[in-house]
């Protein structure tokens, strides 16, 4: 039996395991991602003796929210249903031992699918962009561990900040990849019916229709605080203008918690009478306690800031005697998060569209987040918006005395 894959996911099954680290597949919808990678596990299973195959996800409540159904077909329409007995969830081949399997990576809030993948050859996480950076730092290390591992992932690609995104395309590519954008048009099998649905959104809404079925990012969240047009102003009208008329500069930093994975740390400050200027997103993945206090003081002493302002929702008293123990001399002004974030944000979002607030230049992270805040809360399901809340708490501080008498 021979499984060719479509030319377009070769790179999936033209090298043997342990070739690359990482394989990996973004695109829009109707590219096949999910048919050819279910494809190529069966096809490494075959070739590969007592390899074990694990598809995961970041949470999967039952099988139905895997490919296992899938994998099941493909099996059959292959005529190999008679060499993979099936039981408890899994695939098992009679002939050289090899098995796939389908895992959910979190179980409540304990990583306890992970620690199932030890052992893994080859583990599929589909639906990357649902992922959390936690999940990417204890995957890796967990199933990296023989020379013929690999990790391989798939994902329509939502915000630039998500944490399969920045991996894979980022500034700092991981060593050992193959990462492709693989969309509609080079699957020869697109059905008539999707063309006709696509054809439809794009005269509808061009910027979604992107996003759907040529593997764009997300476009912001219908009725969003922030839209594209008002950031890219920001960006346009602040980028060449003269550092010399920045005055006051402060500190926003939202510490990891409630489910986030980043500490946000965002430097602004005020330009010229009444505008403001955002110099530096230095978010940063959620370290120790000491890794992002060292930040936060390294962007104190670059821009000369007189405040850090910080949330102390989850850390308490904790989260100002920690910047003090690494360094930070400067006054820390600690907020509590008494209301929800997008009333927070309202007042910020309206000094953006009295065009007061500058950006230094694109902050594509930073903006993924500000594009999903709407007046009901943070679009993105299960997201914290670390960045964001940062920002407001710095903008905030420096127009505190104009929002107060709703003067902006």
């Amino acid at each position: 039996m021979k499984i060719v894959p479509l030319p377009a996911y070769r790179f999936l099954t033209d090298e043997a395991l342990g070739h690359y680290r990482f394989r990996a597949a973004f695109g829009g919808r109707g590219g096949a991602k999910s048919w050819e990678f279910a494809n190529a596990a069966i096809f490494h299973s075959l070739m590969t003796p007592k390899a074990r195959v694990v598809f995961v996800r970041e949470i999967q409540a039952s099988l139905d929210d895997s490919s296992f159904t899938l994998v099941r077909n493909r099996l059959e329409a292959y005529g190999l249903d008679a060499i993979y007995r099936q039981a408890n969830g899994r695939f098992h081949n009679r002939l050289n031992g090899a098995e796939i399997l389908f895992l959910g990576l979190w179980r409540g809030n304990k990583p306890e699918g992970i620690k199932s993948l030890e052992g893994a050859t080859l583990t599929i996480w589909e639906e990357a962009s649902e992922g959390r950076q936690r999940s990417l730092d204890v995957l890796i290390p967990t199933v990296l561990r023989t020379p013929a591992s690999e990790l391989w992932c798939l994902w329509n690609p939502m915000l630039a900040t998500d944490a399969v995104d920045r991996f894979f395309r980022g500034g700092t590519p991981p060593f050992k990849a193959v990462c492709r954008h693989i969309n509609w048009d080079r699957n020869p099998h697109f059905p008539d019916a999707l063309r006709e649905q696509m054809a439809l959104d794009r005269k509808k809404d061009p910027l979604r229709a992107a996003w759907i079925w040529d593997g764009a990012y997300m476009p912001s969240a219908q009725n969003a605080l922030w839209t594209r047009a008002l950031l890219d102003w920001a960006w346009v009208q602040g980028r060449d203008r003269p550092m010399e008329a920045v005055g006051r500069v402060v500190v926003g930093v939202d510490p990891a918690g409630g489910g986030g994975d980043e500490v946000g740390i965002v430097v602004a400050g005020r330009y010229g009478a009444d505008s403001y200027m955002v110099l530096e997103d230095r978010s940063m993945a959620a370290q120790s306690p000491g890794g992002w206090a060292t930040e936060v003081l390294r962007a104190v002493d670059a821009y000369g800031a007189d405040c850090v302002v910080v949330e102390r929702n989850f850390g308490g008293d904790l989260v100002a005697s920690n910047l003090r123990v690494n360094g930070v001399t400067c006054r820390i002004r600690e907020v509590t998060a008494s209301r929800g974030k997008q009333v927070r944000a309202e007042p910020i979002a309206a000094l953006y569209e009295q065009h007061k607030v500058y950006h230094r230049r694109q902050f594509a992270a930073l903006e993924g987040q500000l594009l999903q805040m709407t007046p009901n809360g943070y679009a993105v399901r299960g997201a914290s918006p670390d960045r964001l809340d940062a920002l407001v708490w710095a903008l905030t501080e420096l127009s505190r005395r104009q929002i107060e008498f709703g003067v902006y």
